[in-house]
């Protein structure tokens, strides 16, 4: 029986053994760097460092491919072993970056040195992308040189994820996430970053009036010297509406009347739509040996105290409304630029409002005061590479509607890229 002759290790062609040792490789020397230079400036590759980077970067797989193919680096990177060791280097230092706290001084400070706290401006992260995108890039040269027809929906997939991936990483240099706080009346042309330092826009902002839409409140029984609902009767729970009615913990609940704005006059609630009113609601509760009670409840706001009705004397509980939560808020603004245009805009939850370049969303507001809040918040970003990361992502939907429709995956050889 011949025995099976084992493969010297670097010699051509290589395979995965040569890949497990050059990402570890790479690690330690990610790690090293990392000890040694205390990480990634986050603003070293901003625009335009970082497009020059990518075009530079694009063109040495592309040169490397078409005059050093034959090198043993270079034909390997093509391969099904490069792309495979690659992928699970990155998979490693994203489930690394997964289950450590980001961005988190509490972390303890080996933690800190070695990068794990901020993995994505780490020198292990940036030499393990470099890997992977190294091996994506000649594996996409591979197939498109010489060019076929039946390639272009393996070209599409892959440069489309090779787009997709550099612009992500090139582009975080030159995304700006701000808030700006509005108040009525006032214009206000800066911003505050996430560590609370202020900086001057170039749009500016008024607040005009602040919207909010909210949902009927519950009807719920609590325990009014701890103002915590009896734990048993959160499934029993019901909207207030006019009419509505209810069963909540063996009493029977009616509400007679809701006044969705109010304001409390004497022992009774009036309808109002002052600054400050609150919803209330007359309820009628018939306890099981037939006793009827009638009152008001109210959830109360932060200029109008909350209204119970007793229930039980014996046990302490009574009948609370819950406090209304907000079902769409939204922020009637003025736009100003600095060429001086003027524009009203509405920035709403999830229907940003663009203004040269960045996208104003609607972040928060005073919860304190609730739909009566005198502030809004507006979430200004800035991120001009993401053309290019969309562009990306349709070249890979284009390119896998190609292979499923048009296109006819090619037969795959032992040792090539998938």
């Amino acid at each position: 029986m011949r025995s099976k002759i084992k493969r010297a290790t670097w010699v051509s062609p290589w395979g995965y053994t040569e890949g497990w040792l050059i990402a570890f490789g790479l690690l330690i020397t990610g790690l090293a760097l990392q000890l040694a230079t205390g990480g990634l400036d986050g603003n070293a590759l901003s625009w335009p460092v970082n497009l020059f980077v990518g075009l530079g970067f694009t063109g040495l797989i592309a040169g490397s491919w078409l005059f050093l193919r034959e090198n043993s680096l270079v034909s390997w990177l093509a391969r099904v072993p490069a792309a495979i060791t690659s992928i699970a280097m990155v998979t490693f230092l994203v489930l690394l970056m997964g289950f450590t706290l980001q961005e988190d001084a509490q972390n303890p400070v080996w933690v800190q040195k070695l990068g794990l706290s901020n993995m994505t401006r780490s020198w292990p992260f940036l030499l393990g992308m470099a890997f992977f995108l190294s091996s994506l890039g000649m594996a996409t040269m591979k197939r498109v040189t010489p060019f076929k027809k039946r390639n272009i929906g393996f070209f599409l997939n892959h440069a489309g994820l090779y787009t997709l991936v550099l612009a992500g990483l090139l582009g975080s240099a030159d995304l700006k996430r701000y808030t700006m706080e509005l108040h009525e009346g006032e214009i206000v042309w800066y911003a505050s970053d996430e560590e609370g330092h202020q900086v001057e826009m170039p749009i500016a902002l008024e607040l005009q009036s602040f919207n909010m839409e909210e949902f009927n409140p519950k009807l719920a029984v609590i325990e009014p010297h701890s103002g915590r609902i009896v734990q048993e009767t959160i499934p029993e729970m019901f909207e207030v509406d006019t009419g509505n009615r209810s069963e909540i913990y063996g009493y029977d609940v009616e509400v007679v009347q809701f006044l969705e704005m109010s304001g409390k006059v004497e022992d009774r609630y009036e309808p109002a739509n002052s600054f400050g009113s609150a919803p209330s609601a007359l309820v009628k509760v018939t306890s099981d040996d037939g006793t009827t009670k009638e009152g008001w409840v109210s959830s109360g706001s932060f200029m109008m105290p909350h209204s119970l009705l007793d229930l039980d004397h014996e046990y302490g509980y009574a009948l609370a409304m819950t406090i209304p939560e907000s079902s769409h808020y939204s922020s009637d603004v003025m736009v100003y630029t600095a060429s001086g245009d003027e524009r009203e805009a509405k920035i709403e939850v999830n229907h940003p409002v663009s203004v040269d370049g960045w996208k104003l969303y609607q972040y928060s507001y005073d919860e304190r005061f609730g739909r009566w809040s005198p502030s809004s918040v507006i979430e200004v970003i800035r991120d001009p590479w993401l053309p290019v990361v969309y562009t990306g992502i349709f070249m890979v939907m284009f390119g896998s509607v190609y292979l499923m429709t048009l296109g006819k995956a090619p037969d795959k050889k032992r040792g090539e890229t998938l």
